[in-house]
């Protein structure tokens, strides 16, 4: 949602994963000492920056706890405190951290883990930039500029995509420098797996841009770590006579941090591949009586009862919903509203959720109307969503793999017959293989009510166009607040916009006009000061590919001047060797 405060948990999320990859560079070759410390050092200011911003009021959130000088001063004052203490001591401490070892080439791991820290970098950079951005605006021109999600969406993608890339090529990469041919030879499978996942989207008909290319690139990443997994289990196999399970198990006690860092990037494409399926989300709000059905996607909803109970704290009205696929009915769904007593006028919502694998069905119950029996549902179809918590999981499984001590893996080290045939096997063996299975009953029926197939650009517009109602700040399409006053009127407005043959500019100039400012849109508008909150990001993105293209050319004169310095020495001490030899000759 790109909420100020969710963003003020993402920032240090930036810095310290740069700060992982980049402390790898300085354990194996002894470079970026500064630079590692410098992230340490930003990821704790933002870790206190981010309280800063929910404590005093600088940002406009829900999740904010209002305005507050005093602790807004006080929280200034230590912040430039942290700054000016912990790089003055940088600053003193510098002869110590000087690198040890040059880059030696730009095609190589440390430079691949670099590279991934501009990016995580400019990522942080970004997201602060466009969270303070509606306070910069106000402090500039007197009007505080909204900045929501489409703003965000449009330059987090690219960035997530280059990401997934690196990930999937950092490990493929030697230290030092990686030759063209051991690169060619180690990015075959992984290339292989990408191609053939792109091709299948296209016989699919999935489009490439953005979902496609995500999936080609989890393929890419995915192949990397099971190419890296299985060429160290055989090496291992061979060296140690084990079967592959007790062998691959040796390989990660042997080597924790390398193997569980995989396993995180296991995770990683997960979260992606639940990010991929968000482009073919579907979502209906509609009004249902008993017998009613409606139909959003393979799914076919009949609502057959709305239900009041009570007990000694609150009142419960409940919605029950059929749910057919393929003429079957393959569940039943409650959704729900809690009215709490003393407390009726903010009732809780108790969302109704089919879960599988593939996909959520999601039912929220927006707003019963018990005495016309009336369920008005809001309905998702939510694709791969729960691949981004089985990917938390992952992630959290690779990290304690990272953290567990040696002798949690000692079962695993000892030399075993190569025909030994081991529990393990048999035990994950069987738990790849059991199921569970779902009964069905058959039997739909009920009066169709038909969904609004929304033109292209209302859809468009529903997402960029702001819910006014004061709470939420999110798009048309997915104000989250109970009982909305503000969202369905803005809607039938947009709606009769579209209908009017009114463009995308002339319909964001008739809200801007009721609403009196900027406000009511997602992004700013591309003029005026508002320019800069577009520009800005492309200038620092020149800048950083600038410093990097400077930095490598430095680097490669003086990598060329040692080499140059190392070739004159070699040829000075041949000329030495030589008149030594002439000399020696000459005493005999």
């Amino acid at each position: 949602m790109w909420d100020p405060v969710e963003n003020a948990a993402l920032l240090p999320w930036f810095t310290a994963t740069a700060f992982l990859h980049s402390v790898m560079v300085q354990e194996r070759r002894s470079m970026l000492r500064v630079w590692n410390i410098a992230l340490v050092i930003v990821t704790f200011f933002l870790t206190i920056f981010g309280t800063f911003m929910t404590r005093s009021g600088v940002v406009s959130s829900v999740h904010a706890f209002g305005e507050d000088p005093k602790l807004a001063m006080m929280f200034t004052i230590f912040m430039i405190a942290i700054l000016a203490v912990s790089f003055g001591l940088v600053i003193y401490g510098l002869p110590l951290l000087r690198a040890r070892d040059p880059l030696d080439s730009w095609a190589s791991r440390e430079a691949a883990f670099l590279v991934n820290n501009w990016i995580l970098l400019f990522s942080a950079f970004f997201v602060l930039f466009a969270t303070m951005f509606p306070t910069l605006s106000e402090a500039v021109t007197g009007e505080r500029i909204t900045v929501g999600p489409p703003f965000f969406n449009k330059w987090m993608l690219p960035i997530g995509l280059i990401l997934l890339f690196l990930t999937g090529i950092g490990p493929l990469l030697a230290w030092r420098k990686s030759s063209l041919r051991n690169l060619s030879q180690q990015l075959m499978w992984p290339a292989v797996a990408c191609a053939v996942t792109l091709a299948a989207m296209l016989a699919f008909g999935i489009r490439l841009w953005v979902s496609g290319l995500c999936f080609g690139l989890c393929a890419l990443v995915a192949g990397t770590v099971v190419q890296e997994f299985v060429r160290g289990a055989n090496v291992r196999r061979g060296a140690t006579g084990t079967d592959i399970v007790t062998a691959l198990i040796g390989l990660v006690g042997r080597n924790k941090r390398r193997y569980g860092g995989y396993i995180v990037h296991l995770g990683i494409v997960l979260i992606f591949l639940g990010f991929a399926g968000q482009a073919y989300n579907l979502h209906e709000t509609v009004p249902l009586k008993p017998g009613e059905q409606v139909t959003i996607g393979r799914y076919t909803l009949r609502q057959d009862a709305l239900k009041v109970s009570e007990d000694d704290q609150k009142q419960m009205v409940t919605a029950y919903i059929s749910v057919f696929e393929g003429g079957k009915q393959i569940d039943t769904l409650y959704p729900q509203k809690w009215f709490y007593r003393k407390h009726e006028g903010q009732p809780t919502t108790e969302t109704a959720i089919r879960r599988r694998p593939n996909e959520d069905l999601y039912l929220v119950l927006a707003k019963p109307e018990v005495e016309s029996q009336t369920a008005i549902l809001e309905i998702h179809v939510n694709p791969l969503v729960n691949w981004v918590w089985f990917g938390f999981g992952i992630i959290a499984i690779g990290t304690g793999i990272a953290l567990l001590p040696e002798r949690a893996y000692s079962f695993a080290t000892a030399k075993l017959p190569a025909d030994a045939a081991t529990s393990t096997a048999a035990f994950l063996l069987a738990v790849l293989l059991s199921s569970a299975t779902m009964s069905a009953q058959s039997g739909s029926g009920g009066q169709q009510v038909a969904v609004a197939h929304l033109k292209p650009l209302e859809k468009r517009m529903q997402g960029e166009i702001l819910c006014m109602c004061g709470g939420c700040k999110s798009p048309l399409n997915d104000c989250p607040m109970l009982y909305c006053h503000m969202r369905e009127p803005e809607k039938a407005e947009l709606h009769e916009l579209v209908e009017q043959g009114k463009t995308r500019a002339q319909i964001q100039a008739s809200f801007i006009k009721k609403y009196g400012g900027q406000d009511v849109l997602g992004a700013p508008l591309d003029q005026g000061f508002n320019r800069l909150a577009w520009l800005f990001p492309y200038l620092v993105g020149a800048g950083s590919v600038i410093t990097v293209g400077l930095v490598a050319v430095r680097l490669s004169r003086r990598n060329q001047a040692s080499a140059d310095a190392g070739d004159a020495s070699e040829a000075n001490d041949a000329a030495i060797a030589e008149r030594l030899d002439d000399e020696l000759r000459d005493l005999d």
